[in-house]
């Protein structure tokens, strides 16, 4: 297994160690400084502080929230893919204000989303840019009816 690959496993590892203070720990450890949050296209959307605020913004709306990996891999471009779900009961208002979606009532609802999939860069130790590839949060906002499913990309 590739040094990187354990990077990611270890910053996930800790991540849900003991949320959410673990959320603050993993980045802190396992993210650069200059670390970038990606979309999909590649835009830059997000930093450490960014990362650090919304992870801890998710699990304070869902109890019980969880990400589950199922796979990690070393790409030919030297990132590291990794697949996941989410799993949690929508429990707390989530405020997504700074995205335009006003903030998301508690539903109740529960999920457990589909398989996403991730792309992390590594360099020197540390996470500098994640990328989501396939579901992920989008998933979240659809199973807890803040967004049409016929929204989401195959």
């Amino acid at each position: 297994m590739s040094n990187k690959i354990e990077v990611v496993r270890k910053w996930h590892e800790v991540s849900w160690k003991n949320p959410p203070s673990s959320f603050i720990d993993a980045n802190e450890k396992y993210l650069s400084d200059n670390f970038q949050s990606l979309d999909k296209d590649g835009n830059v959307m997000g930093n450490k502080a960014g990362m650090i605020a919304m992870s801890q913004m998710l699990y304070n709306s869902f109890q019980g929230f969880k990400g589950v990996t199922h796979d990690f891999q070393e790409e030919e471009d030297g990132s590291v893919m990794m697949s996941f779900h989410f799993e949690g009961l929508h429990t707390g208002d989530l405020d997504l204000s700074v995205m335009g979606l006003g903030v998301i009532p508690a539903s109740g609802k529960s999920f457990v989303t589909p398989e996403s999939k991730s792309k992390f860069f590594v360099e020197g130790g540390q996470i500098v840019s994640s990328q989501p590839i396939s579901g992920g949060f989008e998933f979240i906002l659809a199973a807890i009816g803040a967004i049409p499913q016929d929204n989401l990309a195959p």
